[in-house]
């Protein structure tokens, strides 16, 4: 596992070139940190399959720590296929990796942006072609900015693919987190290939940071991440 791990950074190149497009003034102030180390955000996770008519589902644990990488900060992802009713105890709660490896990355916030690096083992590794999640702040509705990814001898089409992202901040809305409403922010890209289309929306809300990230592949897979607790 290790070792399929590794080889996503050693085959894939991303370039994320943030090119200003276009804005409106509606500004955010910014706010207090939110992945503080010792956080733990715990997601609901689906991946649907329309062309294999499969449907998975599990529980995706991140857990911010307290030290640097590359002047980032560090997360980990940790995949569960159920919760213990005490979330307390999931640290002892066996995960669906039985080696015990625990995938790490990097996750960057100041008063100026949030970047966050997805899960990307467990059957996640589609998430590697999109944009990672990213809010800059002020957040300002109706801009937009670009983002390609490029990847040699990709394993997905064994060819040089280029995909080249149209992200816009679309609204302001009301999204449900356990029994309230909290007001997020939405924003999607879209781009295009000669292996079809990629599709995804990001919904942050100011003090839960990323509540919810929907992903889809040419209309053939689905990949929803829902944010349902954070300790």
């Amino acid at each position: 596992m290790k070792r399929l791990f590794y080889s996503i950074f050693f085959t894939i190149i991303l370039f994320f070139i943030p090119i200003e497009v276009s804005a409106s003034a509606i500004a955010v102030e910014v706010h207090d940190t939110i992945y503080k180390p010792g956080n733990i955000f715990i997601f609901e996770a689906k991946i649907d399959s329309v062309s294999k008519n499969t449907h998975h589902s599990c529980y995706i644990v991140m857990r911010v720590l307290d030290k640097e990488m590359y002047h980032q900060g560090v997360i980990t992802y940790d995949y569960y296929d159920s919760l213990p009713d005490d979330l307390a105890a999931l640290d002892s709660t066996s995960s669906i990796d039985q080696t015990g490896f625990i995938e790490t990355t990097e996750i960057l916030e100041n008063s100026k942006l949030l970047w966050i690096h997805p899960p990307r083992t467990h059957g996640f590794g589609l998430l590697q072609y999109y944009p990672f999640p990213e809010i800059r702040y002020p957040v300002k509705i109706g801009k937009k900015y670009k983002r390609s990814f490029l990847s040699f001898n990709d394993p997905l089409c064994q060819c040089t693919l280029l995909l080249r992202y149209k992200m816009q901040y679309l609204s302001y809305s009301q999204w449900k987190y356990q029994n309230r409403l909290v007001e997020i922010c939405e924003q999607s890209g879209f781009a295009k290939s000669k292996r079809g289309s990629f599709s995804v929306t990001y919904r942050y809300n100011e003090r839960l940071g990323l509540v919810e990230a929907i992903y889809d592949y040419n209309n053939e897979v689905r990949i929803r991440l829902s944010l349902i607790n954070v300790l």
